[in-house]
């Protein structure tokens, strides 16, 4: 029977963020931080692991994180640029109803 090596130091970090970084990628900011931490943990994890392969494992959990903490960014970067596209239109399009609304007259 092989003995289980253990995870390198921030590989559960890098899932944890990861997945934490889909499911809160509609808030914009919260997404983008996650998954940039996911991905920095897990660059961590990765070179941790590449100093002593004898003593960690090949980093299933390290790789998962990083996929995720990349599906997470992606989405929070889009839904980011959506938001930004949004707002201006609708900012720019204030001055137009300006008198069609009787609380906003002067």
């Amino acid at each position: 029977m092989s003995k289980l090596k253990k995870n390198a130091p921030g590989a559960v970090t890098s899932l944890v963020c990861g997945i934490l970084a889909i499911v809160l990628c509609w808030f914009p900011v919260v997404g983008l931080t996650l998954g940039i931490v996911a991905l920095v943990s897990a660059s961590r994890a990765r070179y941790k692991a590449m100093e002593s392969p004898e003593q960690y494992g090949s980093g299933g959990i390290r790789v998962a994180g990083f996929v995720c903490g990349i599906v997470g960014t992606v989405f929070a970067g889009i839904y980011s640029v959506y938001w930004m596209i949004l707002l201006t239109f609708f900012g720019a399009a204030i001055p137009l109803f300006t008198g069609f609304l009787p609380f906003m007259m002067e």
